[in-house]
């Protein structure tokens, strides 16, 4: 088998990468994934691979820089960029480090993906694609099938997998911050592994799976006299995992006698119930009966065009409150923790934008809020979190705010009413009577940013609005709001709100 390690920040894109072909049939072995070059530099010593898929825009140490330190200290691994976007200086610069391929993610398809990965396999000497037993791990198989990516329960896996009358699945979510501010996830997993190595569970035929990131997977499979206990044995795991992060949360699913149900149960018994433990403080491990009712609730949109007038027109108590209240209202709903979290996020960055505070001010005020609202474990911490954090950007909003006079104040009304046109600062300095090199120098003073900076400012979050509340294409939306190019539009999104256009839309 050839090695291969992906490497790259968004986890669908990896367990994309992952399901997009099988692997072992192709004769590779997936041995790791990393969410960034740093980590991944780390991985190369202790898992070998011959063949590194990496994403070019990333944290820390981006693909290019990355490509550079591989191909420099590991000349013989081969590399293949992944891009969101056709830009040649970034081809230029890859290839030059010797990277093997460089494809497109939105052109990347499986066939795609089999001619990069001919193209390395032809520089590693004596490798080739294909696998001489032509079989997948059955965990793949079954991966697969839960996650929905092959519709068909496969029957081989019933008489090779699940020798026993029923079957179980048990789940520890553990993407949750530690008070020394280092992620326990491997600690916890060696803990599980020898929790589940000792008995009774030892003699239990089990499975593990891969199936979200964050969370550890064990499919049970026994009879019904080892029932209780294996339901004893884990909640003294559960116990002891408590002890070192008190975050940790154990799910067990319903008992099941058919392997096919495995797909519906996972979706509703572990899936469902993976957040709970920040709504239920005090619960580590909640036994499914497959029974227990949806106490979530629908809530509205946020409001972002209002909080965006606010924002703009330094109402900044009433944009923190408007904020506030959506958020407990969120909370009370029982909204998802990953899109609550990232979107308190995303409004906080977007307030901290506006007090035009120095560069690393803001950067710092930024790492402070989103640490803060990662390590809070349980709704009630979150909350009072939260409620902080708009405190004290109310505080600094009365510190900070810059008062701007009349003449900026008409310029700004200017650039709100023709940001559709093919704006430039000459325009401006015409219509107003100012000279061209003085305008530049004095919007810039009053804003806190050059004028190119506010009106992309303004045209992105015209842009939300339309991707909040149309159903516009995306590239049509880019032309609405007046960029002639949609990948240029892309790339000035992604910078000011931290997600592409499609995955604000769907997070809105």
């Amino acid at each position: 088998m050839i090695k291969v390690l992906i490497v790259d920040d968004e986890y669908i894109m990896r367990q994309g990468l992952k399901y997009m072909i099988n692997w072992e049939q192709e004769g590779f072995e997936i041995v790791g994934e990393a969410t960034n070059g740093a980590e991944a530099l780390q991985c190369i010593e202790a898992l070998a691979p011959q063949i590194i898929i990496c994403d070019i825009v990333m944290p820390q140490l981006d693909g290019v820089d990355f490509s550079e330190a591989v191909h420099r200290m590991y000349p013989r691994i081969q590399t293949i960029i992944l891009s969101g976007y056709d830009k040649y200086e970034y081809v230029r610069h890859t290839l030059i480090n010797g990277v093997v391929d460089y494809i497109l993610k939105p052109t990347l398809n499986p066939e795609e993906l089999r001619k990069a990965l001919q193209k390395a396999v032809d520089r590693i000497p004596g490798a080739r694609m294909g696998s001489t037993s032509g079989e997948m791990h059955y965990e793949h198989l079954l991966e697969r099938y839960l996650l929905g990516h092959d519709s068909e329960w496969n029957r081989e896996l019933d008489t090779k997998c699940f020798p026993a009358s029923y079957l179980r699945i048990f789940a520890v979510t553990a993407d949750r911050e530690t008070d020394n501010d280092r992620n326990i996830n491997e600690v916890l997993y060696q803990k599980l592994q020898r929790e589940v190595a000792g008995e009774p569970l030892d003699s239990l035929q089990k499975m593990w799976l891969s199936l979200k990131d964050g969370m550890f997977c064990i499919l049970w499979n026994y009879e019904l006299s080892e029932e209780k206990g294996m339901l004893e044995a884990l909640e003294k795991t559960m116990a002891q995992l408590q002890l070192l992060c008190p975050g940790v949360f154990g799910i067990l699913s319903r008992r099941m006698d058919r392997a096919e149900d495995l797909r519906n149960v996972y979706r509703q018994d572990i899936l469902k119930n993976s957040e709970k433990a920040f709504y239920y403080r005090g619960r580590s491990f909640l036994i499914s009966t497959g029974q227990e009712e949806d106490e979530t609730v629908q809530i509205e949109k946020f409001d972002f065009f209002k909080y965006n007038h606010m924002l703009n027109n330094r109402q900044y108590k009433e944009a923190a409150a408007l904020l506030g209240a959506y958020n407990r209202r969120a909370v009370e709903a029982q909204m998802d923790v990953y899109r609550l979290k990232n979107q308190i996020k995303n409004m906080i960055y977007h307030f901290l934008d506006f007090l035009q505070l120095e560069d690393e001010k803001q950067e710092e005020y930024r790492k402070k809020y989103f640490r803060s609202v990662n390590r809070a474990l349980y709704a009630e911490e979150y909350a009072e979190c939260v409620d902080d954090i708009l405190q004290e950007l109310e505080k600094i909003s009365g510190q900070e705010g810059q008062q701007t006079d009349e003449r900026i104040d008409r310029m700004l009304a200017y650039i709100e009413k023709n940001y559709k046109e093919d704006l430039k600062l000459e325009d401006l300095a015409s219509e107003f009577s100012f000279n061209y090199h003085y305008l530049s120098a004095y919007f810039s003073q009053q804003m806190q940013e050059g004028f190119s900076d506010y009106l992309n400012r303004v045209r992105i979050n015209k842009a939300c609005k339309l991707l909040q509340e149309s159903s516009l294409p995306i590239s049509q939306i880019s032309s609405e709001v007046g960029y002639g190019e949609h990948s240029y539009f892309c790339r000035v999104f992604k910078k000011i709100t931290g997600e592409t256009p499609s995955v604000w839309r769907r997070n809105a």
